[in-house]
């Protein structure tokens, strides 16, 4: 298991174990907000291309309105996670980008998901707009919290 594949898997158990919603003040990222540049606004022009792509992509398991399963903390009998939510009352903002967008292009199977792999059916322009589109419906604490994951990340991939 790599890694970003043991974070993810980590981050998915603390969800189920009803982890705080909100970053505490001893954040992973948090030492990193005097360093990162600001978060950048969000392209609203990218995220209504997003809804469109999700709508058509996702919906029919996450939600139209991306609340995702009503039990998606709670193991399905088999195992495996119900489809979780994208927007504010999920965890997807605690992730970066590019872990998200490897998540979308290879499933969820490895991390008790069962959603399949998208490569081949979205490019990762499209899977970046569609993320572009939950972020018009996160906080501005979680969007910044989610640019500093992504920041992060960034930095030390270029390492």
């Amino acid at each position: 298991m790599t890694r970003r594949t043991s974070l993810v898997a980590f981050a998915l158990v603390a969800a189920a174990c009803g982890a705080p919603a909100e970053p505490a003040p001893d954040a992973p990222f948090g030492s990193l907000l005097a360093e990162a540049p600001p978060p950048p606004p969000v392209d609203e022009e990218l995220a209504a291309e997003g809804e469109r792509l999700y709508l058509a992509s996702c919906a029919a398991c996450h939600g139209v309105d991306l609340t995702g399963d009503p039990n998606w903390k709670i193991p399905r009998d088999d195992g495996t996670y119900p489809p979780p939510p994208h927007d504010a009352s999920g965890h997807t903002w605690h992730h970066p980008t590019s872990q998200l967008v490897d998540i979308v292009l290879s499933g969820t199977a490895e991390l008790g998901g069962t959603m399949p792999g998208f490569a081949g059916r979205l490019d990762e322009e499209q899977i970046r707009a569609i993320l572009e589109y939950f972020r018009t419906t996160w906080t501005s604490e979680q969007r910044a919290y989610q640019w500093q994951a992504t920041w992060q990340a960034e930095q030390r991939d270029t390492s």
